[in-house]
């Protein structure tokens, strides 16, 4: 196995600056990165299964490169939907929550995303929030109406900066992942809950506000903050979370802990759609990861079709294409088994380059896909060295999360 190098060439576009950036950790050669997680109330689809695949292959490049990745991903066990789907199915939340989120992790095994550090849970991080949320009114950044309190974004000019967007655009915003809100209790429109009151079982919590549970953006601040602290290096996931959720978890992370920016690197991929429609579990134009495997697709094929697109761009499943990913990932297959031809110099060393700076430019994994191929064709051809192309085709693939090693 050839042995990473250390580097300083990545470069990722900022979804807040609107720029392509050289990538600088917070602690040299660490790199903590939050991804937002499912809200399990249902099994998850292939849009779930793009986010973790994009952001596994980002793990697995930084780690290639000798850093340390303290890789979080939330699960959203208290929400509106969760109390519903619980009601429903006449399970409790925690049963539900357990259900489901095995199910998704068991998905994610069997495409080989490697499990994050830790899966917290909104439950397990209620103390806190509150705590936060106590910070915020202490600050002078919430208010209390009864047992509800809000953010009050007039502390905060920036707000909205994220999406792009201010003033009048940001109220005629909408947005499917926007929750109801009362909004004859808001100072203004554009204020966001961060507590609010709850009588349903298992998602109800003691608080200075009477019983209740948090908002949906807090959420997330709570849990970066626990697990990773008040900078975080990367911040990823769905373009539809960019407003309101990540805006309003800048304004409040950096407003409770005076810390900023609280994450270094934005990052958001693109949707997955089907027949040009976003999938969402509310609309039911749903395709499964268990679906595609039990159709006979490998794992090494659904990795490819989702990284032949640029992670920022929206992308349509196209069942007949998948099937073109499965031929390239036999091809892939065969050459890493393949014997190549005579020692020529190093060759592949070009290739390897050329891999590399696909990776470092903003996670190029179509560029990078590219190459992989090159080098299958030119190990079946006998016109790249066997021992150093196999061994390349290997280490790379593994970068891309395919697993080409004979087992």
């Amino acid at each position: 196995m050839l042995q990473p190098r250390r580097h300083d060439d990545l470069h990722l576009y900022n979804s807040l600056t609107r720029r392509i950036e050289p990538f600088t950790p917070v602690v040299d050669r660490v790199a903590s990165m939050y991804v937002c997680g499912i809200t399990p109330y249902d099994v998850g689809h292939l849009g779930h299964a793009l986010v973790a695949v994009i952001f596994d292959t980002l793990r697995r490049w930084l780690e290639f490169n000798a850093y340390e990745v303290r890789h979080i991903q939330n699960i959203t066990d208290i929400d509106d939907d969760m109390v519903r789907k619980s009601h429903e199915l006449g399970m409790s939340i925690a049963a539900l929550t357990d259900r489901n989120q095995a199910i998704y992790v068991g998905e994610m095994d069997a495409l080989n995303v490697q499990r994050p550090f830790a899966y917290p849970r909104v439950s397990e991080t209620v103390p806190e929030i509150i705590a936060i949320v106590q910070t915020l009114i202490a600050r002078g950044f919430a208010y209390q109406v009864g047992e509800h309190v809000f953010f009050d974004v007039a502390r905060t000019p920036a707000f909205g900066t994220l999406a792009g967007v201010s003033g009048q655009a940001l109220l005629d915003f909408r947005s499917d992942s926007m929750p109801a809100e009362p909004a004859e209790l808001k100072r203004h429109p554009l204020d966001f809950l961060v507590w609010q009151p709850c009588a349903d079982a298992g998602a109800m919590f003691e608080s200075p506000w009477g019983l209740g549970r948090p908002g949906w953006h807090i959420e997330c601040s709570a849990m970066a903050l626990k697990a990773l602290g008040p900078r975080i290096d990367i911040h990823g996931g769905g373009k539809d979370l960019r407003y309101p959720h990540h805006d309003s978890e800048i304004v409040q992370s950096e407003s409770a802990t005076g810390e900023s920016p609280c994450v270094q690197i934005w990052m958001h991929n693109g949707t997955m759609r089907l027949d040009g429609v976003k999938m969402s579990k509310s609309l039911g134009n749903l395709v499964n990861v268990d679906e595609l495997f039990a159709q006979g697709h490998t794992s090494n094929a659904i990795r490819l079709q989702m990284l032949a697109t640029r992670y920022c761009e929206d992308r349509d499943f196209d069942a007949g294409e998948l099937d073109r990913w499965e031929q390239s990932a036999r091809l892939l297959e065969r050459a890493a088994a393949a014997r190549g031809g005579a020692p020529d110099g190093l060759r592949v060393q070009s290739r390897r380059v050329t891999f590399q700076d696909a990776m470092d430019d903003d996670l190029d994994t179509p560029r990078a896909i590219g190459v992989l191929l090159d080098i299958a064709r030119e190990l079946e051809a006998g016109t790249l060295a066997g021992d150093t192309g196999t061994a390349t085709l290997i280490e790379l693939g593994g970068v891309l999360g395919l697993r080409l090693r004979a087992e």
